[in-house]
């Protein structure tokens, strides 16, 4: 037993500093691995036009593929997250709407990588 007590009593400072440093390497890994997330996003329509009513089948939600820490992407919630839509300046008719990273709001860290489908349709027609 005394033997066991001097190994580990001899160069006790390297073997503490050793520690320290696998501990202080262990935190930098786990915080700086980049990840890519996959979340299904629900999509507001923002801004529609006064005197038009959306008809037709909504556009419920999409696919968003999102890049970033892993540690930023896990104190995500996707309720939070949502693709805004604006239809400011749509007349009636059929509306096509390209989806980009500009109609998501991301935390700092994160990026947008795709959003699936690229594009949605809305139907605009005069409220009655």
């Amino acid at each position: 037993m005394t033997g066991f007590i001097r190994s580990i009593s001899l160069h006790w400072e390297i073997k503490l500093l050793a520690l320290a440093f696998s501990a202080g390497l262990w935190v930098f890994v786990m915080t700086s691995e980049k990840t890519n997330l996959v979340v299904s996003l629900p999509i507001e329509l923002d801004s529609v036009p006064p005197g038009l009513v959306v008809t037709g089948e909504r556009p419920e939600s999409v696919e968003v593929q999102l890049h970033g820490l892993r540690a930023a992407l896990s104190r995500m919630s996707p309720e939070t997250l949502r693709v805004r839509v604006s239809l400011a300046g749509a007349g009636p008719g059929d509306v096509v709407v390209s989806l980009g990273a500009e109609q998501i709001v991301v935390p700092p860290g994160v990026s947008v990588l795709r959003v699936t489908p690229p594009v949605v349709r809305v139907a605009l027609a005069r409220g009655r």
